[in-house]
Parts: C-alpha cells; sequence; structure tokens
C-alpha cells in the first residue's frame, strides 16, 4: 500500500519509478509516444475534446503521494495533449521536500496546474482544498462519461460530498498473482488459473510450502493487511462512524485467510527478492505497475505467469477492485479552462487510452478493443498472460477518507500479532483500538 510520507512510500516509489520508466519501452524496437497515438480501431469516431482558448500556456503537473516519472507524464500527458492542444504545454514539476503539495498550497505559491495521484490519496488531496469541481466545465463542454468503467469514476464520485467531480481516472492498476512455473513444475501442481476462490488458494499454498532439497519453498506472500483487505473491498473507515472499523467480518475473514497461511509456515517476511533472486516463493502477488519494472531489473531466468487473484465466497466471480490512477485540475489556477480541456482528453481519448493500454496500464474505457492491445508493446509481458487482469469484473472501492493513513500502522499491527501467536479478535481489536487512537488525535488537531 502507499503510506503518506512513509518508509513503506519510498520503497513503493522506487519501484513505481522504475516499473514506470519501463513501460515507455516497446516489445521490439522503441515507439515513438507521439506516434503510437494513431486513432484506435476502439472507436469509429475521433474522441471529441473542449475548444479552448488558443492563446499559448505552460500548465505544471504534480504527482501527490503517487510516484510518476517525468518520462511516463511525457509520454502518457505531455505529448498526447501537445498534438491534440499545440498551444499546451505541460511542464514536469519534481517533487522536493518542503516542496510537496502539501507545502505548496499552505505557502500559496507556485501550486501546480495539475496534479496525479491514487484513490488512497484522493480524499487527502481533497481536504487540502486542491481539486476544482469539474460538472460544470465537462457538461458544458459535452464530455462524455458514459464509456468509462464505472468503479474508478464511482470512486471520485462518492468523494464529492455535494455531487462534485474532483478528478478523472486516467489509468487503472491490478493486483494479480505472479507465479514461478519451475515450482509448480518441480511439484507436479497445475499452474493457477485464477479459477479458484481463496480456499482453494489456502490449499494451494499448503502445497507448495515445503522443504527440499535443503531449499524451504514458500506457496504466497500476503504483502500488507490494508492491501489485502482491499481485494475484497474492505474500508478501514466506516463511513458513517468516522472511525477505523476492523473487527468486522470481513476483517476477520482476511485475517483468518493469513492466519491459515501462518498456520503452516508461511513467514511474510520474505520479499520480491525471495521471489525474483531466490527462486523460492512460488506465488507473489503484486501491483501490475510496479511488477515490471521489478521483473526488468531482477527477473531474468526467472521462469513465471501471472494469474488473476482468488474470488472471495460473498462475490463469486469477481477478483477484487483496481487501484485507479486520477487526475486532478488546481481549484485556483488561472488556466482551468486548459487544464481540464487537457485532463478530459487524456481520460476519455481512445487514442490515448490505447497507447495507455498498450504500455501496460489498464484503461478506464468499456472498450474491448482496447482492452485487447493491453501490453502489446510492453516486452516485460511478452508471451505472459497479461489478458489475466480482464478475467473478471473490477470489484468497487471501498469507503477512503482524508485521514484513512493514520490508521495504517494500526492494522498493520494485526498480521504480527497473529505470528505471535495472538489470536485474530484479539488482534483486530487491538489494532482498532490502535488505529482510532490517531484517528481521534486526528479530529482534536482539527477542532
Amino acid at each position: 500500500m502507499i503510506k503518506k510520507y512513509s518508509k513503506a512510500l519510498c520503497i513503493t516509489m522506487i519501484i513505481m519509478l522504475i516499473s514506470i520508466i519501463v513501460g515507455c519501452s516497446s516489445k521490439e524496437e522503441p515507439t515513438s509516444p507521439v506516434a503510437s497515438t494513431e486513432p484506435s480501431k476502439a472507436s469509429a469516431e475521433p474522441s471529441k475534446a473542449p475548444v479552448v482558448n488558443n492563446d499559448p500556456v505552460n500548465l505544471k503537473i504534480m504527482w501527490f503521494n503517487t510516484l510518476v516519472s517525468k518520462e511516463a507524464i511525457e509520454q502518457f500527458i505531455s505529448k498526447p495533449v501537445k498534438q491534440k492542444y499545440p498551444n499546451i504545454t505541460i511542464e514536469y514539476v519534481e517533487v522536493a521536500t518542503g516542496a510537496a503539495l502539501p507545502d505548496l498550497i499552505a505557502s500559496g505559491q507556485n501550486i501546480p496546474d495539475i496534479v496525479i495521484t491514487d484513490y488512497s490519496n484522493l480524499s487527502s488531496a481533497i481536504e487540502l482544498g486542491y481539486p476544482q469541481d469539474l460538472n460544470d466545465s465537462l457538461k458544458k463542454a459535452n464530455v462524455d462519461l458514459s464509456k468509462m468503467e464505472e468503479s474508478p469514476l464511482n470512486g471520485v464520485k462518492a468523494l464529492g460530498g455535494k455531487g462534485e467531480l474532483y478528478g478523472l481516472p486516467l489509468y487503472l492498476d491490478k493486483y494479480m498473482m505472479f507465479y514461478n512455473k519451475d515450482i509448480f513444475d518441480r511439484f507436479a501442481i497445475p499452474y493457477p488459473t485464477g479459477e479458484m476462490s481463496y480456499g482453494d488458494l489456502v490449499n494451494l499454498v499448503k502445497r507448495l510450502t515445503r522443504s527440499e532439497g535443503g531449499v524451504q519453498y514458500v506457496g504466497y506472500r500476503w504483502a500488507d493487511l490494508y492491501t489485502f483487505g482491499f481485494q475484497f473491498g474492505l474500508p478501514v473507515i466506516n463511513a458513517k462512524t468516522g472511525k477505523a472499523d476492523l473487527q468486522t467480518e470481513g476483517w476477520k475473514n482476511a485475517l483468518s485467510l493469513m492466519k491459515q497461511m501462518v498456520d503452516m509456515g508461511v513467514d511474510n517476511s520474505i520479499n520480491h527478492e525471495t521471489f525474483l533472486k531466490e527462486k523460492r516463493l512460488a506465488i507473489y502477488p503484486q501491483w501490475m505497475g510496479a511488477a515490471y519494472g521489478l521483473f526488468e531489473k531482477d527477473g531474468t531466468g526467472l521462469n513465471w505467469d501471472v494469474a488473476a487473484l482468488p474470488y472471495s465466497k460473498d462475490s463469486p466471480k469477481t477478483s477484487g477492485p483496481t487501484k485507479p490512477i486520477y487526475l486532478l485540475a488546481s481549484s485556483v489556477s488561472k488556466n482551468k479552462e486548459q487544464a481540464i480541456a487537457a485532463i478530459s482528453y487524456v481520460t476519455t481519448s481512445p487514442e490515448v487510452q490505447s497507447l495507455l493500454s498498450q504500455n501496460g496500464r489498464i484503461s478506464v474505457l468499456k472498450d474491448d478493443a482496447i482492452k485487447k492491445q493491453f501490453g502489446t508493446k510492453l516486452a516485460v509481458l511478452a508471451g505472459k498472460n497479461a489478458n489475466a487482469v480482464f478475467q473478471y469484473p473490477f470489484g468497487s472501492l471501498p469507503n477512503t477518507t482524508a485521514y484513512e493513513s493514520l490508521a495504517w500502522d494500526g492494522l498493520d499491527t494485526a498480521p504480527a500479532s497473529i505470528m505471535k501467536g495472538i489470536d485474530v479478535n484479539t488482534a483486530l481489536r487491538t489494532a482498532e483500538e490502535a488505529a482510532n487512537k490517531k484517528v481521534d488525535e486526528y479530529f482534536k488537531m482539527k477542532k
């Protein structure tokens, strides 16, 4: 998960930066970003974009708690926008110590015209008062959002207390199961297909977790409880009470699955190197975007493939929500019209969405022709089961809040507790108490 200014965020930033740069390479030879934006076969009509003032304008763009490289901004946003609107130049602004979005808003200086962030940090950007409500501008320009996937669009709509639309999704990321085919072959176990429940997964992990030839093989690594629970659509904060709500049946079921794996010998202290370098981890769940860079950097010689995550018993044939990446326009920008035009173009254009899809980013458009292009220009996905990302419909996003991240450290204590032998109910009760201590402190500071 991505935690605000935390140790986990730093690690995630490094991984995502590598992955996004890798995403700019093609399967066979480098492809010009502009050349790749040829009209998609997905749409018989060219994409419509707002008519804007033709005066030259420079728009600044910055990421917020979700690292996106300058190269990715250039390929997927700046160049396509320049091709559509020659008068608009989008400039990437580096995030530096003391010059992150909250710092700039506090000072009232150099606030970027556009911000890119993910779903977990969207509510924080809203609380900062950064984004402009897009409703009126999109309506005036006749921008059609009906072709967008419902889940990411509903996710941002839910955060508008009075119906505001504070951003549009640019692309989606998906948590998937990457697996070592050689380990499955060694133990004569069929490869995972995604056609299984979490109960099936636990049984599979049990068969894969064993010691042989002096090597301790591990069946699965679940990362952190937040990310695990996200796959079930579990909210950390109760929308009605505003408090951390971790003693629900959903969280109990999620932690119980972890405990079953702990009891069979799964050690979650392992990391991506156990999978990529030591090659003794059978199944490694990871976000697609982060995985690209990891495999490009350290995956040489690894015989791997990818499958969809299991479905839960409560939502059969639905394999978790995606993680949307959003574009927001500044509410104080002097160039709102151009910023909103740029945002609406790259998020609704079949041409740009095809470019994203070709480079391993899931399009936000409900378009089968665009989906078929997924990963076709990304060398790391050559010969892999990349279409597994579309095996199931995307699940609904859980409720999020601006202060949710304050509860994450408390949530993280629960897996550590069960690894010490503490029962699930006690672990979650303790985690909830720790989380709500931070939440209570937050509300006291706001008074």
